[in-house]
């Protein structure tokens, strides 16, 4: 909120997983659906995290689908002023 950037959890819904499953390989690096991609996403990268880690996906949008004041229709880096603040907050 700080920066204006919306941000949100999502869960790391179990079912999901199966979309990574593989008939060739330990699994797939994305899913196979059309749903889910940031959840998926994160299912994803927790097969290579430690429990006792802390860790976070932040998937972000890369376009500013409406102009506003001082920030023009178009690419845009939306959420990472979210992650920069956050980053700064916990490591200073």
């Amino acid at each position: 909120e700080e920066e204006s950037d919306p941000v949100w959890s999502l869960p790391l819904h179990a079912p999901y997983r199966k979309e990574l499953d593989s008939k060739v390989a330990d699994m797939k690096n994305c899913g196979s659906g059309g749903y889910g991609g940031a959840i998926t996403a994160a299912l994803y990268l927790k097969e290579f995290v430690g429990s006792d880690i802390e860790w976070i996906h932040m998937d972000f949008m890369g376009f500013n689908a409406a102009s506003r004041p001082g920030r023009p229709e178009g690419g845009e880096a939306q959420g990472i002023r979210a992650l920069f603040q956050y980053l700064a907050s916990r490591y200073g």
